[in-house]
């Protein structure tokens, strides 16, 4: 992993972003590069500028399945479901044990109101990682909204033991009570 990866991790995006940028002008066609920095402005609410990136990497690098999984994040954000849905599904026909795909893909799904496949593509992301904690979270709101509340309530309470501090988790909680 590179050094702005790592500071990437670590929550410290001005870091990352300054040494993947020092990164690229070493070498201003890395795709892996790019796609982190991607990654790095959707963190930073810069959608426009992840965009670009992540597209270039995709240029450089067609078949690389994360940087199609991190594009479906940047056009969910963006509000473009449809172009986020085709590019998750491209994501896990390059990768299909994917656990992140399937869960990005519950919530496109969800935000689709399509709320079986969004709990069959979550559930389907915790088969690959159990302890995914924002899988748990997502779980968690898929079953408040089919008004399966017992579930929802389980399910919440165990993503707050991997996660105590995550705010959706105890909004969550809160619609449930």
């Amino acid at each position: 992993m590179n050094l702005g990866g790592i500071y990437k991790d670590l929550g410290q995006l001005d870091q990352a972003l300054a040494y993947t940028l020092k990164s690229l002008e070493l070498t201003p066609d890395h795709p892996d590069a790019l796609m982190n920095l991607g990654g790095i402005y959707k963190d930073l609410g810069e959608l426009d500028q992840a965009l670009a990136a992540t597209l270039k990497s995709l240029e450089l690098k067609p078949d690389n399945p994360d940087a199609h999984m991190n594009l479906g994040g940047i056009y969910k954000d963006l509000g473009e479901l449809d172009q986020a849905l085709a590019v998750t599904l491209k994501s896990l026909e390059l990768k299909p044990d994917n656990p992140g795909a399937h869960m990005n893909l519950g919530g496109i799904y969800k935000d689709l109101g399509e709320l079986d496949q969004a709990l069959a593509a979550t559930l389907k992301s915790l088969e690959f990682k159990p302890d995914h904690p924002d899988a748990q979270i997502n779980l968690g709101g898929i079953y408040k909204d089919l008004g399966e509340l017992d579930q929802a309530l389980a399910v919440t309470l165990k993503s707050l033991e991997f996660k105590p501090d995550h705010p959706d988790a105890h909004m969550t909680l809160g619609g449930i009570y």
